[in-house]
């Protein structure tokens, strides 16, 4: 009824202008007109007061709502979305470092929207941009500009489209002029904490990043747990920033909490089977880097807790302190106790490989092992390697903690029947060693040994009797031990001989050194590149004073391939080898990794054996190329080899070889 009444108002003032015309063209004379203009007054007033009756209002509020939703809908009866803006976002400023870029070139979402809710108009985009550019500020801010300012500038592209730059002004770089830290709780040893960053590494006038903040936050928490503080709480941070002068004072308060000393040790050890544990509190005891009594300090914690699992004992290790404020014990309530959790692992197991090469043939090896024999981790273990050409068993036992944390005692005994085309021999050896590690990555030994050696060669049949002095260096910074992607090995051993050849006195001595090193490429990572070097050399009057398991070889799966095995070297008039006093070796691989578990390699081997006591490359080099396939498994690659001798020898070397084994090559 309202549209009613405002039509009738407006009929009535229209009613009475027009009638005002009709009594001026009466006056005119100009009927015509005056019939005319009547007609049109009249019949609009009556269609007006028809349409805008109870009735028919509603139907023409029902036929402009229908009107309204064709437009909409594009008279189809689906809606009809305006289309997205087509416009491109840059990030630009001057000296504007690659790492704030990027950071922000992640944070920004304009040009990343589903087109549902990207900016239809130049109006939103203008919008939106605005207030990303106060969420960008955040970015700068975090890397200490808190002067900095971002203006969103949009410029009309040809076509249409619009560029979107986001231009940064970097302003003065805010310097961290104080950094105080607190105790509100006041501990007794207040006087002793930290007052100030510097005991944490910071340095005068350093960017007042906030990862730098944070960092330095928890860097003042972790000194606190190694310093008797087992437990402190961040409370708060305050963060005063001065713009005139592009400074800030930092303020972090902690609550330290109460110092604390290290209470008696509590061992909760359970066996897999919940049977009776094997291994002896007393040992378990002696791995804890911590006394009773000491100021807590965290590091001492954590590395009890990894000495015990290097230790390999136990599938599981964890430990707990349990804070005795509450015990009615006075002397007790500045301490925590120390709750060793760990579950024993199984100590014995067995193992079985296999390997094949078309010039050593087929090989399977198998061992057993006790790791846990006399409840302080003492080691026995067996090895058996049954091959075409090797026969072999050996029996090794390993104290650790012998005499020092850091030193072990071991023990072997091992025979071995060979028959190669070098030579055929049958060995018994025994020895005892102390091995010492000096670092995580490093590793010394040394020792006495007694060996005895019945070789039959090109030359004839010998006999030794031999004492040494086996002496080891041992260096292994790569990241895997039967896949290495990265880092490097290194290793050396020298041995002193003497005793008797053939019943005749005899002396010499063993130098062997090898190295590989290995460098990766991409993501997963995709290509490694892998070197490795050998070199060996022997201080001997002859080569028949040397057993031929000791002389140096060069050839097959594990040194040049693509030659037999032991062929590289000096050979006799039926061109089998005799064995030289020297070796030196190089090889360099490719190995790309195709998927998680296939990988191809292409690799180059070359080197020689010689007669000499120090290697001559100038009298030649024997080279071999080849490819290779690897499948990677949990336990490491299976590897499949097969090369060619680049410098074939006529009836001395095979067309090529065939390689199979677990593992890399080095």
């Amino acid at each position: 009824m309202l549209f009613m009444d405002l039509y009738i108002a407006l009929l009535l003032k229209e009613i009475a202008r027009s009638s005002k015309r009709l009594m001026r063209l009466g006056a005119q004379g100009q009927l015509v007109n005056l019939h005319a203009s009547l007609a049109v007054v009249v019949l609009v007033s009556i269609a007006g007061l028809v349409l805008l009756s109870p009735p028919y209002e509603a139907r023409a509020a029902t036929a402009s709502n229908s009107l309204s939703q064709d437009r909409k809908t594009g008279g189809q009866g689906n809606p009809v979305a305006s289309p997205a803006l087509k416009f491109s976002v840059h990030v630009r400023g001057q000296k504007l470092p690659d790492e704030i870029k990027a950071q922000m070139e992640a944070s920004v979402q304009l040009g990343k929207d589903e087109d549902t809710s990207a900016p239809t108009t130049l109006g939103q985009l203008r919008r939106r941009a605005n207030d990303e550019a106060r969420t960008l500020i955040k970015v700068l801010r975090s890397q200490a500009y808190f002067s900095g300012r971002i203006e969103p500038v949009i410029t009309e592209e040809q076509g249409g489209s619009f560029d979107l730059t986001y231009v940064v002004t970097l302003g003065t770089r805010t310097m961290i002029e104080s950094f105080a830290i607190i105790y509100p709780d006041h501990p007794s040893d207040e006087a002793s904490l930290p007052s100030d960053a510097k005991v944490l590494g910071l340095v005068p006038h350093r960017a007042a990043r906030a990862q730098r903040i944070i960092d330095l936050t928890n860097d003042a928490l972790v000194w606190l747990q190694n310093h008797g503080h087992p437990s402190p709480r961040f409370d708060k941070r305050d963060v005063i920033v001065d713009l005139s002068k592009a400074t800030a004072d930092i303020t972090l308060a902690i609550n330290a909490g109460a110092p604390k000393y290290f209470g008696a040790l509590v061992i909760k050890n359970e066996a897999h089977d919940h049977t009776a544990p094997d291994t002896s509190p007393n040992y378990i005891q002696s791995l804890a880097t911590f006394k009773t009594g000491e100021l807590y300090d965290k590091r001492k914690a954590d590395a009890t807790v990894a000495a015990l699992r290097d230790s390999n004992l136990f599938d599981q290790v964890t430990i707990s302190l349990v804070d005795a404020s509450d015990t009615v014990d006075e002397e007790r309530r500045h301490e925590v106790t120390p709750e060793l959790q760990m579950t024993e692992a199984k100590s014995r197991s067995v193992g079985l490989g296999a390997r094949w090469s078309s010039d050593e043939g087929a090989g399977v090896t198998g061992f057993w092992e006790h790791r846990n024999l006399f409840g302080r981790a003492e080691r026995l273990r067996f090895d058996l390697s049954v091959a075409q050409i090797t026969q072999s068993g050996t029996a090794t036992f390993t104290k650790p903690h012998f005499l020092r944390a850091d030193q072990s005692l071991v023990a072997n005994l091992a025979y071995a029947h060979e028959d190669t085309d070098a030579y055929n021999e049958d060995s018994l050896k025994a020895g005892t060693a102390l091995s010492r590690a000096l670092s995580p990555t490093i590793q010394v030994s040394g020792g006495i040994s007694f060996e005895i050696y019945r070789t039959e060669d090109s030359a004839g049949s010998h006999a030794y009797r031999l004492f040494g002095v086996p002496l080891t260096f041992r260096y292994n910074g790569s990241d895997n031990l039967l896949d290495p992607t990265e880092g490097s090995r290194l290793s050396a051993a020298l041995t002193p001989y003497v005793g008797k050849s053939d019943g005749a006195a005899t002396a010499f001595s063993r130098f062997e050194a090898g190295g590989s090193t290995y460098y990766s490429f991409g993501k997963s990572p995709v290509v490694t590149l892998a070197f490795r070097g050998r070199y060996g050399l022997m201080l001997a009057k002859d080569t028949t004073d040397v057993p031929g398991s000791l002389r140096f070889y060069a050839g097959g799966g594990g040194s040049i391939r693509g030659y037999g095995y032991q062929l590289v070297g000096p050979l006799d008039a039926a061109n089998d080898p005799v064995g030289g006093r020297s070796v030196l070796e190089g090889s360099t691989e490719l190995r790309y990794r195709v998927t998680e578990t296939i990988g191809i390699v292409a690799f180059v081997d070359g080197g020689n054996a010689y007669s000499t006591a120090t290697p001559k490359p100038g009298k030649g080099l024997q080279w071999g190329a080849g490819i290779g396939l690897r499948y990677y498994t949990p336990i490491g690659p299976v590897r499949a080899d097969i090369a060619m001798p680049l410098n074939r020898r006529p009836g001395i070397d095979d067309p090529f070889q065939v390689y199979f084994s677990l593992g890399q090559a080095f």
